[in-house]
């Protein structure tokens, strides 16, 4: 509300001029006062937007009263009319002096009193304005170009509370680069002495380096007598961190005109620096954004474009802004459904009363008839007095095209360039929603590469890579094209047939893919067989659900592989109980160790010449309470699938030595015991640090331990898996090379390891002394570990005659259920004492053995 004082002895003269000022607006508040010190008090209290005062009155006259004004206002600009009868210059230049802002001549026109008036009040309110305008100067540097309207108000709401609580970084020199001033912000950011500020030179406060390009900018300064604004400052803060200034210099005058100081400016705009904020005069903002802007920017008005920059015209492929200006529609510029969409969105107003938000469309080239896309921020404005609608415009081609390209990455197995478990997926859910439609049936096929890993452990996964594109290969070779074939990943893959009448219509492609896999691989020269394990699951009938198909496929997979592998097995309720059960045993397996559920068994190793108890082998066996007594071959692969064969290795080892510690002391003092290692223990850089510490803690002699391990281990990376034998040779145990004959080892490897035992897999003692070919096999075997000084063990012996065949060849040590089933710790050392070289069978012998062996080597193990 306008609040006016008037001032006046006269009491008509002020009931008068009250008058006019109530005619000035609507609502304004008028304070009539006869007395000029009264009036003095009332605009003490502020609020005041106009003075009027008679310049002649008792005890004041109005120059005087104007001058106490000022002081009380301290506000040169409020508007303060004199009201004089004088015509005499000398009262209006006394009333001028003193800060009057306007004359009116006594009696006073209504007319001139209310244009003067409001003339004056128009002005100081625009002076108000102006002021207002020049306090938001400040938080408009902080607000970002490109945020939407309501965003900008808050961003500049917030920067005016960051003004407010945090100063700018400022100071003050005089030409001779001697400091004046430099506030508190200042020396805190670059951690200066706050007493020695002043006459301080800003080499010994700012550093040579930043001195340096600080006096050139005030040298500009000097020389042209205008401001340096907008200079970006790389420096480094008091913590050393780099950091970016925004600075501004202006000449600080003194009264003559010369330049006494140069004022700096400087804000930290490290964190914003990556946001143009280029806010200018409201006059020069959409200029410097048509000019300067890489968008395109359109303004239509009436539905045809009335104004359009160059860059604009570029986008959609027009040689000049007028190419569009000629258009009859904004419309025009887009693909035809485009063009309907974009009219539906103002139709529905959502560009009138909402933020602004960027939409896509798809744009059109004139110069080359191709379709663009573009990303359009459309808000409803003012153009020339009239509502119109602008749109900037970004042409976003390239990220389209590189998003698409993102999204082939994202469905597309990079190794095989099948379709990877995404896009599967969604083929199946397509397949499913068919089959359901159309009343008929289809099939998920789940296919395991078998012994993969032992290849991929074997040559590395470049190997493994060339691998699974061959596969690839040969199972697209068997199917239809409209069937899928994807890879879930790993050496799992999937096929999908969309629509088959039947189950039995899968064979087909099953029987291919078997025949497919059944021709060796030729990975770098090397030929390799690698079968295949399929599960088959129908759809709808197993499932209507993606994942589940895929899900009682896998487990149909894992009983065709329990079956032998290289076959196949369909789905049934019973599958998926077996998965279950898998899943129950990984749950147990868990806290097995904990359970102290586990125990180990022995199986004597003899030594063929002299028929001595030469060693036994360690075997795990589990029993839980839910579970019962399970296999080996059940939990192991579980073990091995899960990592939990690391602690339970470790728990063997630390059982074996504890249990080989009491058969020293119950007289089998020559005894010795192997544990199994698998690959990733030996992968482990904890092992060798696991070994030395259970060796101590049970005081186990190193040489009455072997550590086993498979020869494929060899072959997974013969540099790091040398270090590590080397390394536990050093302890002093022994190394056994189980399954010798299976892997892919070679006399170089067995040369480079310090391997002391190597066992003979009973798949060639099974048939060694009726089948020529594995006999052959055994007898290179036996031979070539001979020649590098390695003592053979057999494993599997059953019967005399395996017996007879190994001693013939020169077999140093077998075992197998000819002597002794694995026994429990407790039998295996009655069995000892009781065990003589003269007694031939697996009966129970009737006396101790002999078990002095002065050179006893350790024998193999497993678990």
């Amino acid at each position: 509300m306008t609040s006016v004082v008037i001032v006046d002895d006269q009491a008509v003269n002020l009931k008068i001029l009250c008058r006019f000022a109530q005619s000035l607006e609507s609502g304004i508040d008028v304070k009539a006062f006869g007395d000029p010190a009264q009036a003095l008090t009332a605009v003490g209290q502020g609020n005041i937007d106009l003075i009027v005062s008679d310049y002649v009155m008792p005890g004041l006259n109005g120059a005087e009263f104007i001058r106490r004004c000022r002081q009380l206002t301290r506000d040169d600009e409020l508007p303060i009319i004199v009201v004089t009868a004088f015509e005499d210059r000398e009262y209006r230049y006394r009333a001028l002096e003193a800060g009057a802002s306007d004359f009116l001549l006594s009696p006073v026109d209504g007319q001139e009193f209310c244009t003067r008036a409001r003339n004056l009040l128009s002005l100081w309110r625009h002076r108000q304005m102006l002021r207002q305008r020049a306090n938001t100067l400040e938080s408009e540097l902080a607000s970002a170009l490109r945020q939407h309207a309501e965003e900008i108000r808050l961003r500049e709401e917030h920067l005016r509370r960051v003004v407010n609580t945090v100063p700018a970084l400022i100071r003050s020199c005089d030409p001779a680069g001697r400091m004046v001033l430099i506030n508190s912000c200042h020396q805190k950011y670059f951690d200066l002495d706050g007493g020695a500020d002043r006459g301080a030179t800003r080499e010994a406060l700012l550093g040579e380096d930043y001195a340096r390009k600080d006096r050139q900018l005030d040298d500009e300064v000097l020389k042209t007598g205008a401001m340096v604004v907008g200079i970006e400052e790389t420096v480094h803060d008091r913590n050393g961190r780099e950091r970016v200034l925004l600075t501004t210099k202006a000449p600080l005058r003194l009264g003559e005109g010369d330049i006494g100081e140069i004022v700096t400016v400087s804000l930290d705009i490290t964190n914003r620096k990556r946001v143009e904020r280029q806010v200018r005069e409201s006059e020069n903002r959409f200029r410097s954004l048509v000019e300067g802007s890489v968008l395109g920017i359109v303004i239509e008005q009436g539905d045809a474009p009335v104004f359009a920059n160059s860059t604009a015209a570029r986008i959609f492929g027009y040689l000049e802004p007028d190419g569009i200006l000629a258009l009859k529609s904004f419309e025009s510029l887009f693909a035809p459904n485009e063009g309907r969409r974009i009219r539906r969105l103002k139709r529905s107003g959502v560009w009138s009363h909402t933020p602004a938000e960027p939409r896509e469309f798809q744009g059109l080239r004139k110069d080359e008839g191709s379709l663009i896309w573009v990303e359009l921020l459309t808000q409803e404005v003012r153009w020339r007095g009239a509502p119109a609608y602008l749109s900037t415009v970004a042409d976003i081609s390239l990220r389209k095209a590189y998003e698409e390209r993102l999204h082939r990455q994202a469905n597309i197995d990079e190794v095989t360039a099948l379709p990877n478990r995404t896009l599967a997926l969604d083929r199946l859910r397509r397949a499913v929603v068919g089959a359901v439609r159309h009343r008929h049936k289809g099939g998920v096929l789940f296919i395991d590469l078998d012994h993969f890993k032992k290849v991929n452990d074997t040559w590395g996964h470049a190997i493994g890579d060339e691998l699974l594109r061959l596969a690839a290969g040969r199972l697209r070779e068997c199917v239809r094209a409209e069937d899928t074939v994807a890879r879930l990943g790993g050496d799992e893959f999937i096929i999908i047939l969309p629509d088959i009448p039947d189950a039995s219509h899968a064979a087909p492609v099953i029987r291919k893919i078997l025949t497919a896999f059944s021709e060796p691989f030729v990975l770098d020269r090397h030929q390799v067989f690698v079968t295949s394990s399929i599960g088959v699951a129908i759809f709808p009938d197993d499932s209507d659900e993606p994942a589940s198909l895929i899900q009682n496929a896998d487990a149909a997979m894992y009983l065709a592989k329990q079956k032998g592998r290289n076959t196949f097995h369909y789905f049934t309720p019973q599958v998926n109980e077996h998965a279950i059960e898998r899943m129950r045993i990984e749950g147990q397996l868990l806290h097995a160790v904990s359970r102290n559920e586990f125990v180990l068994h022995y199986q004597p190793i003899i030594d063929l010449a002299s028929g001595l108890l030469f060693g036994a082998e360690a075997l795990l066996r589990w029993h839980n309470a839910e579970l019962g007594s399970l296999d080996p071959e059940v939990f192991v692969p579980v073990a091995e699938d899960t990592g939990l064969i690391v602690p339970i290795g470790q728990w063997v080892l630390d059982q074996a030595c504890k249990e080989l510690r009491r058969f020293h002391n119950t007289g089998l003092p020559h005894l010795c015991v192997s544990v199994n290692v698998s690959l990733r223990q030996l992968r482990g850089v904890e092992l060798i640090g696991t070994v030395a510490d259970v060796l101590k803690r049970h005081g186990t002699p190193a040489a009455r331990i072997e550590l086993e391990i498979t020869e494929g281990c060899l072959m997974h990376d013969i540099t790091q898996v040398g270090r590590q034998l080397q390394a536990l040779h050093g302890l002093g145990v022994r190394l056994g090379l189980d399954d010798f004959g299976t892997g892919f080892s070679c006399l170089s490897h067995l040369k480079m390891l310090p391997v002391d035992t190597a066992k003979i897999d009973k798949s060639f003692i099974k048939n060694a002394s009726d089948n020529p070919g594995d006999a052959s096999i055994v007898e290179a075997i036996i031979a070539m570990a001979h020649s590098l000084g390695i003592r053979v063990v057999a494993e599997g012996v059953e019967n005399g005659a395996q017996l007879s065949f190994l001693a013939q060849r020169h077999c140093d040590c077998v075992q197998g259920n000819y002597f002794s089933v694995p026994l429990p710790a407790d039998e295996f050392i009655a069995w000892a004492r009781a065990w003589s070289p003269r007694v031939s069978a697996p009966a129970a012998p009737s006396g101790r053995a002999d078990t002095s062996l002065s050179d006893c080597p350790a024998a193999s193990s497993g678990s």
